[in-house]
Order: structure tokens, then sequence, then C-alpha cells
């Protein structure tokens, strides 16, 4: 009996030999492969060649940008296209641009390349192991690309990139690894396969997962100067989910089940290598593989085409063949729909997240629109509330600024000490700005603010550029003014008084030595008469410091007590305005276009549909 082997694809597809393209998403050069059709026979021949050498090609020329930028739609996918694009230009917050791309991309061709992951659930040896027998051809001998594919030990999170191609390399490209296979089932239909992993622990606190968790996968990047790793998104069409035993089982029904996947279910599948009794009851949404009877069922086919039956029934009864038939469905157009059935999800899911966001937008606008504008009675409420305040504030200023230069240690501060109470000054002042100015009423400030954004008369503050710190919502003269004072009139206060010290010094120092000199230079000057220079050189000194200190202490004191005075009357006259003009109704600027585009989008895809 002649051995049923399994078909990997339905039917051939001819590719695009002049579709070069680069992809955004991942920044990697994409080129299809020109193909033959090929009967049975010559496609054997073809497999029966060696296979077991992987070199590495040389760079690939590639056509001009002109190609990529000169896009050919197909007519029927036009409108669909055009109202994509305009989804893209309006950057809606919702939608994932590297799917949308991705959708875009396969609507400007007949035959779009499907790619596909297979992520290992924290492990990618279970998906390297599936790879290999997905893509193996029982008709030709062991490949090196098959042992280098279980025996690959790079950092996982940079992924590996398997393409078709007629012989097995390594194409070189520092983004990513990437190697090519002559798999049939690449090939035929038109598919790339992304192996890397997925860390089924770093969101178990997470509410739910959506589609991106499982078709938007994140590989790693080094770029070429820094050596820095990059995290990039790589979206995919489909993905295979692999874990391994009674743990890998649970943890995907476990993620599974708090997913929301929506009308994408159909393009997540889990491959779980556990071996049943048996392996053939499997479900649309999960299969039990048993890679070692696959492996052992391929091995013995290789080894002589004599165990055909015996590889039949190992193939067959190790669960993998509905995978491959699940992948067989990506390259098939239904007879209902002129789109790929496997684009078709993705573009639905787009439209979806495109109509979510424009909802959101909408409801936001009328939101700010409609907002409560707080009546005359409530306004009356919070005017009078503001006097309330003033009151307090200006009662604080004098009661607890007074409290803290009445305090030992700014009295402490007096002429006479400052020989060695310099370095305080700077602390002394700061503390008594920072725990005596006007602490309460500022915490004040900040509690109304709140009473008057949930009466609806301050919106909720915004960055002006993402990198750019949330501005407070609340008047800052009070803050902005103490952070003045410690910046400008400290160090100035703290510099005079070293210059007095210093002043203080040098001339008692000079004076006492030109004392000494004249003692010494004149013999007829007595002591009485040499030590008058000291004394008139210390007396000098020590008033002039005395007087200058005094005068800038009690000139700071009042510039503190009147800046305070001033940003009162600033933050009161603030508080009016917030409560007299805050809270009206504001402009309808929405831009209609992004929900145009995506009503045309449905539009044009239900016409696909029908």
């Amino acid at each position: 009996m002649a051995p049923r082997l399994r078909n990997a694809l339905g039917l051939s597809r001819p590719l695009n030999v002049s579709a070069v393209f680069y992809c955004p998403s991942c920044a990697i050069w994409r080129r299809t492969l020109s193909t033959r059709n090929l009967d049975k026979t010559s496609t054997l021949r073809r497999n029966a060649r060696p296979q077991n050498t992987i070199t590495a090609s040389d760079p690939r020329e590639f056509t001009s940008s002109t190609v990529i930028t000169a896009k050919s739609v197909p007519p029927r996918f036009k409108e669909l296209h055009a109202a994509l694009e305009g989804v893209k230009d309006a950057s809606l917050e919702q939608v994932n641009l590297s799917r949308l791309q991705l959708a875009l991309r396969g609507l400007e061709t007949e035959a779009p390349l499907i790619r596909v992951a297979v992520l290992g659930l924290n492990d990618a040896t279970s998906a390297r192991k599936l790879v290999r027998l997905l893509l193996a051809d029982p008709l030709t001998p062991r490949a090196n690309w098959e042992d280098i594919l279980e025996s690959y030990d790079a950092d996982t999170s940079r992924g590996l990139l398997i393409r078709y191609g007629e012989t097995s390399e390594s194409i070189p490209n520092d983004l990513l690894p990437t190697i090519s296979v002559p798999s049939p089932m690449l090939k035929e239909g038109n598919l790339e396969l992304l192996v890397s992993t997925l860390g089924s622990e770093n969101g178990q606190t997470a509410a739910t997962f959506n589609a991106d968790t499982f078709l938007v996968p994140t590989v790693t990047i080094q770029t070429s100067h820094s050596g820095r790793h990059n995290a990039v998104r790589y979206p995919v069409h489909r993905t295979i989910v692999c874990g391994s035993g009674v743990d890998g089982l649970l943890s995907y029904s476990t993620m599974i089940g708090r997913s929301n996947l929506k009308n994408e279910v159909s393009s997540i599948r889990g491959a779980i290598e556990l071996a049943v009794a048996d392996q053939k009851s499997t479900s649309e949404r999960i299969s039990l593989v048993d890679t070692d009877r696959a492996n052992s069922a391929l091995n013995k086919f290789r080894e002589s085409v004599d165990h055909a039956r015996d590889y039949e029934r190992g193939w067959n009864g190790s669960g993998v063949q509905p995978l491959i038939d699940w992948l067989a469905d990506s390259s098939n157009t239904s007879s209902g729909s002129t789109m790929n059935p496997t684009l078709l999800p993705l573009v639905e899911s787009i439209i979806d997240s495109a109509d979510a966001s424009v909802l959101a937008q909408d409801a936001k606008a009328l939101h700010d629109q409609t907002a409560g504008i707080a009546p005359e009675e409530i306004r009356s409420k919070l005017d009078r509330g503001i006097t309330t305040w003033a009151e307090r504030a200006h009662s604080e200023l004098r009661s607890s600024l007074e409290e803290g230069l009445a305090s030992p240690r700014w009295r402490g501060l007096a002429w006479w000490k400052l020989f060695w109470r310099v370095d305080d000054v700077s602390m002394i002042t700061s503390e008594i700005l920072d725990k005596r100015f006007l602490r309460r009423a500022e915490q004040e400030v900040i509690w109304a603010s709140g009473k008057y954004q949930q009466a609806g008369l301050l919106d909720e503050p915004s960055p002006s550029s993402p990198g750019d710190l949330v501005p407070a919502s609340w008047p800052t003269q009070l803050s902005d003014l103490r952070t003045k004072l410690l910046t400008t009139t400290v160090p100035s206060l703290q510099s005079l008084a070293q210059s007095l010290v210093l002043f203080s010094v040098s001339t008692t120092t000079l004076t006492s030595a030109l004392s000494a000199l004249t003692y010494v230079g004149i013999p007829s000057a007595g002591v009485y008469e040499s030590c008058t220079l000291a004394a008139v050189g210390l007396i000098y000194s020590i008033r002039r410091q005395q007087k200058r200190w005094d005068a800038a202490r009690t000139f700071w004191e009042e510039e503190v007590r009147e800046e305070g005075r001033t940003s009162l009357l600033e933050t009161e006259a603030s508080l009016r305005e917030i409560v007299r003009t805050g809270g009206q109704a504001v402009e309808d600027l929405s831009d209609p276009r992004p929900r145009e585009n995506v009503a045309r989008a449905r539009k044009a895809l239900e016409e696909l549909k029908a």
C-alpha cells in the first residue's frame, strides 16, 4: 500500500516576484522568492537534493525604492485600502499601528505574505521542536537546518525568523536572526514563521489579555551603533502557542480564559506537548501533540519507505497534522469571499478598534462640551469660601512667620555670633521658609482646587508633550514664591554674612599687624600708641558688621512679609477668576474624518464579504 503522506498545504499559489517592500513594524527588508509550478515528480526530485549545508548568502541587491512607494493595490481592495490609510493618518489611540500596517501590506497584493508566530510559553524549546516537525519534508534526508533549529541557543527574546528559500542558508540580518528553509509548506502557503517566547508569568496580575498579547509578539533587536537592545513589536496574522506538559496546558488555558480575543479567536491556537491515549481528541482552539511520536515516525519513514504504514499511524496519532491543516487554511480563499481568510479577522479587528477609538473621542468631546457648568449659587458659595481662605492666609502669614522669626535659632544669628555660625545662615533661613511660610494656605488652595474641579470649573491637566510633567491644576503662586525666595534671597544673605565675617577678620588682622610693625619699627612708640591702630581696625570692622548685618536681617524679614502679602493677593485673584469664568462650554473641535474613514472601511469590508 502506498504511503499516505500528509498534504502540507492545499493549492499552490504563485508569488509576486517583483514584490519588494519594507516592513515598518520590524525594520526588516522582505523579498518574495520566485516559484515555479512543479508537478509531483519534479517536486520529489528537487526535495531529494542534498540539503545538509547551510551557508551564509551574499548580500542581496534590492530594487529601487520607487517599487515601494508605487503601490499596486488590486481594484477590489482599493476602497478598503484607502479607508484604512485614512484611519492610519488619524492616529487613533486604540488602533495598533503595526497591525494596521500589516493589514495594508496584505491588501496590496493578490497573494499576501502570511506571518505565523510560534511562541513557546516561557521557553522556545517546545516551539522549535514543533516548527521542525511542521516544516520537515519526509521525502528528503534530515537537513542541517533541522539540527540548527533544535540546537538554537541564542537569546530567545530576539526570536528566529524562518522564510522559504530554494536552499538552506542563513540570511544576513543584523536586526533579527533569519534562516531560509526549502519547505513546501512555506512555499505553497507563502508563509514565514517567527519562533519566539511568550511569558505567561509576567501578566498574571492583569485582569484580561487582548489579541495583541498573542498576535503582536515582542522581539528585541540590537542596534548596530551602540549595541543596545530595543524591543520591537512584530505583528503576525496567526499564532501558535506552544506549551509542555500539564503546567503548559494550565498556563495556556488560564491565559485564554482571561483573554478578550473578540473576532480573532480563530487566529490563535494552542499546541501542548502532552502524550495522551487519544491524540486526535483536539478542539479548534487547542491541540495535544506528541512530538516524540511524530519525530519517531518521521525518522522511520526517512530510513525506508517500507515503514510507510508505521509512519502514517504514528504521524496521525501524534496530533501534528491538525496544526498543518490549520495553517493550510490561511492560504485558501473561501468561496464566499474574495479576501484571504487570514486577513479578514485582522481587518475586522482593526476596524472595530478604530470604531471604539472614535466613539471614545466623541464621548470625551461631548463630555467636554456638557460637563457641568456650575450654577450661580455654587459659584457664590465658592467665592465666599475664597474670602474666608484669604482671611486665614493673612493671619497665618503674620502669626506663623512671626513665630519662625522669633525662634531661638533665628535670634541666635546675632551679628557677634556670625564668627562661628556663619555657615548656619542658609540652613536656618531655608528651614523658616519651608516650615513657616504659608504652608497651610498652600494646602487649602490645593483642596479648594479639587472642589473647583469636582464642580466642573477646572479641566484635567495634561502635558504638552509625552515627555513633559503634568502641570498643576491649582494656582502655584505660593509655591513659586517660596522657591524664588529659597533660590535668590537665601544665597544672598549667606553670601553677605560670609563677606562681613571675612572683612572683619581681615581688617582686624591687618591693623594688628600694622600695630606690631609700628611698635617694632619706631623705638619711641609705646605699647599704648601701637595698639591704637589695632583697636581702631577692630572697632571699625565690628561696628560695620553689626550695622550691615542687622540691616540685612531686617530687610530680609520685611521682604518675606511683603512678598507673602503680594502672593496671597495674586492667589486670591486667580481663585476668583476660576470661580467666575471656569467651566465654560468648549467648542466642538472633533475631526469628522476618522469617523468617515471607519465607516468607509466597514462598508468596503462588508461589500467584500458579500
